[in-house]
């Protein structure tokens, strides 16, 4: 039986509750502390999916509640105003029961947040990063063109859904988004940490500022780090590591469109939307002939007696240190077939002899347990009297021409040069002289 009302105002609306005599709901498929998103049948269309956005009010203080409703309002009128394949259709707004709603088309593919935590590797592959981009470039486009220009503001994975129709990527979320004049100035600082660009927490929010976001975004799906993990330097890459050296399977053009998207001015980013989509539609097309340059063992990929830089793929001489056109050090350019030798020298403690050779192409860091039969390569037991370093707690491997370390879901993390901490599956590139502090105990990366 349908109901019309619940009993608890700020309450989540439960399967079968009727609103304004039309709108069954089905079920919630999410929200938060405002507010729900239900799914729901239009009675009056042959039970038509629809989704339901609510907001409740819940605000002690007159003016958040008023801000509140405003920015509801405005996200209705907004979405009214649009129409694009990647924005959803707007068909109802309502107020009922002290509660705001706002009836949309339904997408049933899930956001993107979603399907990164459901790949097996933490990541998402970059044919189709690329392709999602060109089409959320598509709508952005779109919006910044509009007479005053709409900032989206709060791009991110969660705020990006696939129409599973149309397999198309859906703008969804639109509660933030402004009109703002070309000489506004002052405008409220509202986005999520790691995903808003500099600018954004200053009031001077611009088309490029979307553009910052959507890097962030594809940075986060080909990579699996969370901007939101460290989101004032992350992508400073003088001291934390570019894309590819997350994720060595990334390209260098790839690596290269994603490091201009997230400069910190936004003079240096691509000018609009439209011409960030020109440059991923030719790198898919680079992409689908094969003359995308493939990662490379080495950090300086070498073929055909060329060489180019691990970060911005651009031709370098063999034997530069420094790429001359991104500044990038090549610390691990040697020429094929030298074999690296490196070693793990211990850094706190009085032997200062204690070393252990990288001798295996992968080296297990931890602590010996014989009854679980586990005989690390790094073995920290004698060094780490607290018992601070776990048993499986990180590896060091080598790849081609490189070393990388890894946390192997450590209890005390693993933190590179004093500042970066690792995760799970995100290995980092180490270079000469790198310092790893597992627990309490310090190692210090050596080549040669």
């Amino acid at each position: 039986m349908s109901r019309n009302k619940t009993k608890n105002p700020n309450a989540q609306l439960e399967a079968g509750v009727m609103l304004v005599g039309r709108y069954l709901i089905v079920k919630r498929v999410g929200g938060g502390g405002m507010g729900n998103v239900y799914m729901a049948r239009d009675k009056r269309l042959a039970d038509a999916l629809r989704a339901v956005k609510e907001m409740i009010e819940m605000f002690s203080d007159d003016n958040h509640r008023r801000k509140a409703v405003e920015d509801f309002e405005r996200e209705s009128q907004l979405l009214a105003s649009l129409e694009h394949p990647s924005i959803p259709t707007i068909y109802d707004y309502f107020v009922s029961e002290g509660r705001y709603y706002l009836v949309m088309k339904f997408i049933g593919g899930g956001d993107l947040a979603s399907r990164l935590k459901m790949s097996p590797t933490g990541r998402l592959e970059e044919r189709t990063v690329a392709e999602w981009a060109v089409q959320a470039c598509d709508v952005l486009s779109y919006i910044h063109c509009q007479q005053p220009p709409i900032i989206y503001r709060d791009l991110k994975p969660a705020n990006l859904m696939i129409d599973d129709k149309t397999n198309r990527i859906m703008l969804v979320d639109f509660g933030i988004a402004r009109f703002v004049s070309p000489t506004q100035k002052g405008v409220t600082a509202i986005g999520t940490m790691g995903y808003a660009p500099p600018e954004l927490f200053s009031g001077k929010v611009e088309p490029r500022s979307d553009i910052y976001s959507l890097g962030a975004t594809m940075f986060h799906l080909l990579t699996g780090a969370d901007p939101q993990d460290n989101p004032l330097l992350i992508f400073d890459f003088s001291k934390n590591p570019r894309p590819r050296q997350i994720n060595p399977n990334i390209t260098p053009g790839m690596d290269a469109i994603i490091a201009r998207t997230v400069e910190h001015k936004p003079e240096k980013r691509f000018t609009n939307a439209l011409d960030m989509k020109k440059a991923l539609e030719e790198h898919i097309r680079l992409l689908d002939s094969g003359q995308a340059m493939k990662p490379a063992p080495s950090f300086s990929a070498e073929t055909s007696g060329q060489v180019f830089c691990g970060n911005c793929g651009q031709k370098i001489a063999s034997d530069d240190l420094f790429c001359a056109h991104c500044g990038a050090r090549q610390p691990l350019a040697t020429p094929s077939p030298v074999k690296l030798t490196a070693k793990l020298v211990l850094m706190n403690n009085s032997d200062m002899s204690a070393s252990f050779i990288l001798d295996k192409d992968t080296n297990l860091i931890g602590r010996m347990d014989p009854h679980t039969g586990i005989f690390p390569e790094v073995d920290l037991s004698t060094y780490d009297p607290e018992t601070k370093v776990s048993r499986r707690h990180a590896r060091v491997y080598r790849e081609g021409g490189q070393f990388l370390v890894e946390d192997l879901s450590s209890v005390n993390g693993t933190i590179v040069n004093g500042t970066f901490k690792l995760y799970p599956k995100q290995p980092r590139v180490l270079q000469n002289g790198d310092e790893i502090r597992l627990g309490e105990t310090v190692l210090k990366f050596v080549i040669g």
